[in-house]
């Protein structure tokens, strides 16, 4: 099933570039051109989120905000737990003991064919790509991911939840806490994994209000995976040192790994 994480960039790619050539047209740029525009918006946007997030040294005392920030600990424990009861299982959505009698190909039909007609994104993941991905997002739960728009680029803070993830604005974050409103839900469905060798995926869009398109949903749960399993070293180090080294992880060095997904 490997081919299905393939799969999911190869559509992933044909969209945004699509997305890219449109945005050029409208703008009267080469792709190219449009491209360095935007990284030289996402320079600027790194400079502004270290500022904003670099230690401040308050004046006087301040008096605690009723809003909250989880800590990674906090997280990662809550992470051990069973789904919380308004997370679904897979049972809720398909009858498992149907899938359960057929091959991991027809599975990936049927999965596919069902969600067609809805607003959400879909994927297959092996078992072997979700075992890193779970393992890493109990250790290290929250992260930062930047997303390149036509005019710039927005910064996302994602949670892991056991099997599912969280996406939401870092600029909401930071003045809600643990209050912020979730833009796009991940789920991973491991039902099916060592009956099947697979994990079923589904990212369900906010609107309330909806703030993300889908082809914005796709590149975040590409941006997931990458990060925290299939991207490689230099990703997943990051991921580390924002919960080890805060205070010396570096925006700037993240932009250059999403630059290289893009």
């Amino acid at each position: 099933m490997a081919t299905e994480a393939n799969r999911v960039k190869v559509d992933y790619d044909a969209k945004y570039a699509e997305k890219l050539r449109k945005a050029a047209q409208e703008k009267g740029l080469s792709v190219d051109e449009l491209k360095t525009k935007i990284k030289d918006n996402v320079k600027k946007a790194a400079k502004e989120v270290e500022a904003t997030t670099a230690p401040k040294v308050p004046k006087a005392p301040v008096k605690p905000k009723p809003t909250t920030r989880a800590s990674p600990e906090a997280v990662a424990a809550k992470s051990n737990m069973p789904y919380d009861s308004s997370a679904p299982t897979l049972d809720k959505i398909v009858k498992l003991e149907l899938l359960e009698k057929e091959d991991v190909e027809t599975i990936q039909k049927i999965w596919t064919q069902y969600h067609a007609d809805k607003d959400c994104i879909t994927a297959i993941i092996p078992k072997e790509q979700y075992d890193v991905i779970f393992k890493r997002s109990k250790e290290y739960p929250l992260f930062v991911v930047p997303m390149p728009r036509e005019s710039g680029v927005e910064f996302f803070f994602m949670q892991f939840n056991f099997h599912q993830c969280h996406f939401t604005s870092l600029l909401e974050y930071k003045a809600k806490g643990t209050e912020a409103r979730p833009y796009l839900t991940v789920t991973h469905f491991p039902e099916l994994q060592d009956s099947k060798g697979i994990v079923l995926m589904k990212g369900e869009i906010s609107d309330n209000p909806r703030m993300i398109d889908t082809q914005n949903a796709q590149f975040l749960a590409f941006a997931l995976q990458q990060f925290y399993a299939t991207g490689g070293e230099s990703k997943f180090k990051l991921v580390e040192k924002f919960h080890k080294e805060p205070q010396n992880f570096d925006y700037q060095e993240l932009m250059n790994e999403i630059e290289r997904v893009v």
